[in-house]
């Protein structure tokens, strides 16, 4: 038998590879629920423009089959931001932002009737000035007025916010900003050292940022480093953004002046602006109670842990090159920097305190899973992870961790401590085994191996007899 296929029988394999790969990789269309009030789909327009540039861009906006017929009404507004980063619409009067794309937007209809299940397109067209420069921002608002469900005094208004974001190509982009301010507001026993950083941005473009906030004694050592997380939303030019920080110190803070070090920056690492500011401690001041605390000594085994042993961290012999206290603490889960893609966070978190460098060996941290925890693992504790975050990267580590379902653990090494999270990890993400790819590559080479043992078996039954 020969040692390959006849060219035609390869042609013949690779269609129907294709065929089978077309098949595995197609989407299905997947059918929504039917929703009420008002939906709109293409609801975003961000887009790099050259001056004088005139284009369009179309949204389409309906209603469900249970949404009461309504009127839809249709403005361009201007848009300024609230200190936490909310949009606050404005009106041509009050607009006055240099870099606002009100005027440069119309849309094709202010106002129309919709039946339940219809829909309809909306068009809106942008006209760029010869003379812009810069980054410009606006929103176009798509609304009902208020309406009144049968039975029922309640009212109820739909209203979806379409932003506009426009980057002037060529043009030239300041990404600035400064910080206009670092505050403590009263310091109370029992409760965490509440730090705000306000920032500005003082550009001409829109943009995100990060930052660390920093706490030092008197004499320049770094009590903690929390992070700032990534902003969701841009921060607009002109605008200000207020960044909460909780500051939760190892052990009662004595009297004294310390320092606030801030540091506001780019996704790319870019720093902004750095900032200082100080607050004194009159009175001897006892910070929120810890999980746990333990002394950490060179010459000797520690386990740090809380009451009732739901998070137990142990120390090995060597693993502190100098003695130091160490503490378990609460952390806010809403100051969690934002998960990476393909994982959520299940709102179980807890900080390390009291160390500022790498240790000499590996801690091992142990965590039980709570109900909570696996409830939005969708019942799978294989999915759940440990996520340390890493400070000085600005992004989160997630170490390799083992799942011990009849205990409800999970485990995981480290040489840093700092702000630990529980984390539900997607299957297309992580880095463990994507089984299901694995799963299709198996079935793709058994149907190629059947469909070349059926092609070399055709060929041999069409082999005449050897001559005698």
């Amino acid at each position: 038998m020969g040692k390959c296929l006849k060219k035609q029988e390869m042609v013949v394999a690779s269609v129907f590879l294709a065929l089978l790969l077309t098949f595995l990789f197609v989407p299905t269309p997947i059918s929504a629920a039917d929703s009420p009030g008002i939906t709109v789909t293409n609801a975003g327009i961000v887009a790099t423009v050259s001056q004088g540039q005139v284009f369009t861009h179309t949204m389409n906006v309906s209603i469900g089959a249970t949404t009461p017929a309504t009127v839809v009404i249709v403005s361009v507004d201007g848009v300024a931001q609230a200190p936490d980063g909310t949009y606050i619409l404005l009106d041509a009067a009050s607009d006055t932002n240099p870099n606002t794309a009100r005027p440069f937007i119309t849309v094709n209809t202010n106002s129309f009737h919709l039946n339940p299940s219809q829909s309809q397109d909306v068009t809106a067209t942008i006209t760029v000035p010869q003379n812009a420069s810069g980054g410009y921002f606006a929103v176009i608002r798509i609304s009902n007025p208020p309406v009144i469900t049968a039975g029922s005094n309640v009212a109820i208004s739909t209203s979806v916010n379409v932003p506009v974001y426009l980057t002037i190509k060529d043009s030239q982009l300041t990404q600035t900003g400064k910080i206009t301010g670092i505050s403590t507001g009263d310091i109370t026993n029992g409760k965490p050292v509440a730090i705000t950083t306000t920032f500005q941005n003082t550009g001409n473009t829109y943009f995100k940022v990060w930052g660390q906030v920093s706490v030092t004694t008197d004499q320049g050592f770094i009590l903690d480093t929390m992070p700032i997380p990534t902003t969701v939303s841009s921060i607009l030019p002109a605008m200000s953004r207020e960044f909460e920080t909780d500051y939760i110190p190892g052990g009662t803070m004595l009297p004294g002046t310390y320092h606030i070090s801030a540091k506001i920056m780019i996704q790319d690492g870019t720093v902004l602006d750095q900032s200082t500011s100080t607050f004194t401690i009159k009175a001897p001041y006892v910070p929120p109670p810890a999980l746990g605390n333990v002394s950490l000594a060179p010459s000797g085994a520690s386990t740090l842990q809380n009451t009732d042993g739901t998070i137990s961290i142990y120390f090995p012999t060597g693993a502190a090159a100098i003695p130091v206290d160490i503490s378990l603490n609460n952390y806010a889960a809403a100051q969690l920097p934002v998960a990476p893609t393909g994982f959520t966070f299940t709102g179980s978190c807890f900080q390390v305190n009291g160390l500022t460098g790498l240790l000499a060996k590996d801690a091992t941290i142990i965590v039980k899973y709570t109900s909570d925890d696996l409830s939005k693992a969708n019942g799978k504790a294989a999915s759940l992870v440990l996520m340390r975050w890493d400070a000085g990267t600005n992004q989160w580590v997630t170490p390799r961790t083992k799942v011990d379902t009849k205990a409800m653990t999970l485990s995981a090494s480290s040489n840093l401590m700092g702000i630990w999270a529980v984390a539900v990890g997607s299957a297309t993400s992580s880095s463990g085994v994507n089984w299901i790819m694995i799963g299709i590559i198996a079935v793709v080479i058994v149907v190629i191996s059947i469909v070349v043992v059926l092609l070399m078996a055709r060929r041999k039954l069409k082999r005449k007899p050897a001559k005698s």
